[in-house]
């Protein structure tokens, strides 16, 4: 593989890791949000009760996501070793 090639996976590769790295810390970092249904909307009340819950994603909330960014940097960085590396032995 020559110098270009390297170079463009060197970049392209870690930004298809990012965007596959975003979606599994989306669905790590979610969190339940109940809100109550106000009362003058008796309609919703009638069918969704009092209250409502709903499912907030946040790929950013390093306090459950970090091993996910951990595994993220790690990989990134074992790719990078190993795409270049000297494989050149030198004879001492």
């Amino acid at each position: 593989m020559n110098k270009t090639q390297k170079l463009i996976l060197a970049i392209f590769v870690p930004i298809i890791f990012l965007f596959i790295t975003l979606a599994i810390a989306n669905s790590v970092g979610v969190t339940e949000i109940t809100r109550k249904v106000p009362e003058n909307l008796t309609y919703l009340r009638k069918y969704l009760g009092t209250t409502t819950i709903y499912y907030k994603g946040n790929p950013f909330d390093w306090g459950r996501t970090w091993c996910v960014w951990l595994v993220y940097s790690a990989s990134c960085c074992l790719f990078e070793f190993l795409l270049f590396r000297n494989n050149k032995i030198i004879a001492q």
